[in-house]
């Protein structure tokens, strides 16, 4: 598949303080929906597909929570909904996103904290069968 990616948008992140008797939970929603095609003259065997990421990443002290999205261009083939795509395929659509959350994550909490980062580590559950396995 081949996709040409505009540029992430941070649609909102957040750095909480985790008060001692708060009940959160970590929370990702993945998400993708086929746009339609507003540019003039767009070429008919292309797709615009959206991704999005909402988050909430629970620590001992703290929640990190927030969006991001991006808008993907999919050459020479159509995607109308969730079925004209494999896993794989949305997994590769939606890494940029998970690589932006990793960064803002490391660099908010380094400063926050006034300590290293934190560094994140998303794997699908397909990633961590096939490393369990080996």
């Amino acid at each position: 598949m081949e996709i040409r990616r505009q540029k992430e948008v941070v649609e909102a992140f957040h750095y909480d303080f985790l008060k001692p008797d708060q009940e959160v939970q970590t929370d990702l929603k993945v998400g993708f929906s086929p746009l339609k095609e507003t540019i003039e003259n767009y070429p008919k065997e292309h797709s615009i597909v959206g991704a999005r990421l909402e988050f909430r990443l629970v620590f001992d002290t703290y929640v990190l929570s927030g969006s991001v999205s991006q808008i993907n261009h999919i050459l020479n083939r159509k995607v109308q909904d969730q079925n004209d795509v494999t896993q794989e395929e949305v997994d590769e659509l939606v890494a940029p996103l998970f690589e932006m959350v990793k960064r803002l994550a490391y660099e908010v909490t380094e400063i926050a904290l006034d300590a290293p980062g934190v560094k994140l580590n998303f794997q699908s559950e397909k990633a961590e069968t096939e490393k369990a396995e080996n």
